[in-house]
């Protein structure tokens, strides 16, 4: 989905700095771009889940934190965010304090989710939020994701895909291909939105 020129390591470099440049209007733009659909979408990931204040969730490239914001309103848990973007974070624990949500309910941190700084089985839940395109390997990313995940633990991936419908696509592509692109160079960075 991606038009990522960067690989490997050189992709994970490129993509911190991308979305450390972007950090300050990165919820603003997600909410004009997908006419605030953006919080429907995290709401029903979210919804996938059946968990209680017993649990523990991670949310991998959590950007500001929206998502594990969510997790945490809906289920009382212990919730994590992780995000290369250290910039993203600062943004998140601004969030997190204002809310006077304190660091025994949930922690954000920068971190790599391709080496997860967590110990075997240790999390309920598992979420990635368009950010599993970015990852600089997707098998270390998904081998991380299941070694911290309880056998009983579940992953949640949601993403941008093709549209199924063929009166829908031709508009889709338009739209992502073309019109969020300019949105981004005109409010963020062109490439931080190029699918």
């Amino acid at each position: 989905m991606s038009n990522f020129l960067h690989h490997g390591k050189e992709k994970k470099v490129y993509v911190e700095k991308m979305f450390n440049d972007i950090s300050k209007r990165y919820d603003f733009f997600n909410m004009i771009s997908s006419f605030g659909l953006d919080r429907y979408w995290r709401k029903k990931l979210t919804n996938v889940f059946e968990l209680n204040k017993k649990n523990r969730a991670l949310d991998v490239a959590t950007g500001t934190g929206d998502v594990a914001f969510s997790m945490y309103k809906k289920f009382k848990m212990m919730s994590y965010g992780i995000d290369i973007a250290d910039k993203m974070i600062r943004i998140a624990n601004i969030k997190k304090n204002k809310l006077k949500i304190s660091d025994e309910t949930m922690i954000f941190s920068k971190g790599d989710a391709e080496r997860l700084d967590f110990k075997d089985n240790y999390f309920d839940a598992l979420t990635i939020s368009f950010g599993f395109r970015n990852l600089g390997s997707y098998d270390k990313g998904l081998s991380e994701f299941y070694r911290v995940l309880n056998k009983g633990g579940r992953i949640a991936i949601l993403e941008f895909s093709n549209p199924t419908s063929k009166w829908f696509t031709p508009i889709f592509k338009f739209y992502f291909k073309k019109i969020v692109p300019l949105l981004g160079s005109l409010f963020t960075r062109k490439d931080a939105y190029m699918f």
